[in-house]
């Protein structure tokens, strides 16, 4: 009884790794196939630039102040029938948000503009 027990805990195991092993090498080749090389230098659009902004803008936050603009945003975006601004100022994490977003796309620009441009080839560094 041990022994089998022993068995068909290792086979199981064995099993799962296999599985899971299989799963992540499809995941790889799908991947690869729906993304070819030229796609992934694609351009950063406003949305994907907003939504890395606003996980800096997060991690370089206190807890606190991470409530405090969960809650703000909420009131301003979540409730049905309101308008965004409501007569309200804009927050400073708004503003914050929305620089940091037109850097990234900024940056973006100008490293595809870099890429592209065969005058500005570099060997290193």
């Amino acid at each position: 009884p041990k022994a089998a027990t022993a068995a068909l805990v290792a086979g199981t195991a064995l099993s799962c790794v296999a599985m899971v092993e299989f799963i992540e090498f499809r995941d790889r080749l799908k991947s690869d196939r729906q993304s070819p090389a030229s796609a992934r230098t694609s351009e950063v659009s406003p949305g994907e630039a907003q939504l890395a902004a606003m996980l800096e803008n997060a991690k370089n936050s206190s807890w606190r102040q991470n409530l405090e603009n969960a809650a703000d945003a909420q009131d301003r975006f979540m409730f049905p029938g309101q308008e965004v601004d409501a007569g309200k100022d804009t927050p400073e994490y708004v503003r914050k948000i929305d620089e940091r977003s037109e850097e990234i796309l900024r940056q973006d620009s100008t490293k595809r503009e870099n890429e592209n441009n065969p005058s500005k080839t570099r060997f290193w560094g």
